[in-house]
């Protein structure tokens, strides 16, 4: 397939036990919304978010 997507799906409550067993840390997650406000307006862009997006920051251990 020449222009295949891949799609991954994660609960919010999987997201610390997947980091984990790659040796990330999870240290903070947000809903679209919030993402928006604290991360992308500031900045002064406009861009789209879905409220079904989840942003997870975290550290490797």
């Amino acid at each position: 397939m020449k222009h295949a997507v891949w799609h991954f799906g994660l609960g919010p409550d999987d997201v610390r036990s997947l980091l984990q067993e790659y040796g990330w840390v999870e240290r903070e997650q947000v809903g679209g919304q919030e993402y928006l406000a604290r991360y992308i307006r500031p900045t002064g862009r406009d861009l789209p978010v879905s409220e079904i997006e989840r942003f997870v920051y975290g550290e490797k251990a």
